[in-house]
């Protein structure tokens, strides 16, 4: 099964924004913590090449936030030694089965969110899936991305991810998909600080 990422992401600057910057973990079950030092209990382990949000750094340890293969949020303190700056760019080798190009709009955030009393915000992303080996093929899409917020004294991203299936015509395939977040806060463009959008196809 192959399996390509494309990246972007893009930043909407506010005087309250705080730096936010991804990382991939280098080691296997890196220990996240309540707390920036060993003294703080283990709340989870994250695997090898999870790619997490770094939100803050204290000293030699990074407030990270990421989705666990559970889809259950996670945030909290790893040693910053043992995570790297995630670099996102295609697969573009001749081994790669697939080509995809993904692009997407401004954030919008309009109308109050029912379940969280705050925004509802959203972000179209398109995507264009080219096979290199075959002309018709049924494959899997997955679009997320990370809706940040500043806050005072950390950043708290909300995840949104939509996955669908597809059937590549004369090897191409393209969509656009909208992903929705319900952010606690009362949002417009100028207070959304920064969404990470990303997709795949297996």
């Amino acid at each position: 099964m192959c399996k390509i990422f494309l990246g972007c992401w893009f930043a909407l600057f506010a005087s309250s924004a705080l730096a936010v910057d991804f990382y991939v973990v280098t080691v296997d079950a890196l220990n996240v913590r309540q707390g920036p030092d060993y003294t703080w209990n283990v709340i989870a382990k994250a695997p090898q090449n999870q790619l997490v949000l770094e939100t803050r750094r204290e000293g030699a340890w990074s407030e990270v936030f990421y989705q666990n293969a559970n889809k259950a949020n996670v945030k909290g303190w790893v040693y910053s030694k043992y995570i790297q700056p995630q670099t996102l760019t295609p697969e573009t080798g001749k081994s790669a089965k697939f080509a995809i190009k993904v692009t997407a709009e401004q954030p919008v955030c309009e109308g109050r969110s029912m379940i969280t009393g705050g925004s509802l915000c959203y972000l179209d992303v398109s995507f264009n899936v080219q096979s290199k080996t075959v002309s018709q093929e049924r494959i899997t899409v997955s679009c997320w991305a990370d809706f940040v917020v500043p806050g005072r004294e950390s950043v708290t991203p909300v995840q949104a991810t939509v996955t669908k299936n597809y059937l590549l015509d004369r090897g191409g395939v393209g969509d656009t998909v909208r992903l929705k977040a319900g952010l606690k806060q009362q949002l417009d463009l100028t207070n959304l600080n920064v969404a990470y959008y990303n997709c795949s196809v297996n």
